[in-house]
């Protein structure tokens, strides 16, 4: 079993979902390693896997939001955390302000409840869809 690392797969899912349709990743069973194609970079450390549908030897990356780690998990932190500022967290997301998103965790003590509740989600939600895929997840 390929194991993938846990940071370049949330960047990976990450990198989809902010690529609106233009950016593919792709895990190879073989080596775990993830490539990203799109027009604007290409992997020079490994040759391009083709994202053929029916390749066994790859599995594709889902956007973030697919695996519950998009911009979803802050309004649902929201909802439970920063119960009086829902509306301005779904403001702030909405128009892209991860700057403002940190002063108001800031200035509400809530960082590193952010921090705890946003690594667990993820690890949970990514180990889930590597053990679904015949992957393992490290780091």
């Amino acid at each position: 079993m390929s194991t993938v690392n846990l940071d370049e797969l949330e960047g990976a899912a990450m990198m989809v979902e902010d690529g609106g349709g233009t950016v593919t990743a792709l895990v190879s069973r073989e080596t775990g390693m993830i490539h990203l194609l799109n027009d604007e970079y290409m992997d020079d450390e490994a040759p391009m896997p083709s994202a053929s549908e029916g390749d066994e030897r790859y599995v594709p990356v889902p956007p973030a939001g697919m695996l519950g780690i998009g911009d979803g998990l802050v309004l649902r932190f929201a909802a439970t955390h920063l119960a009086d500022d829902q509306d301005t967290v779904r403001d702030l997301f909405r128009d892209r302000n991860t700057e403002g998103f940190a002063r108001l965790l800031e200035e509400r003590g809530a960082g590193e409840a952010w921090d705890r509740f946003h690594e667990e989600v993820t690890r949970t939600a990514l180990r889930q869809w590597c053990e679904e895929n015949g992957l393992q997840l490290a780091g």
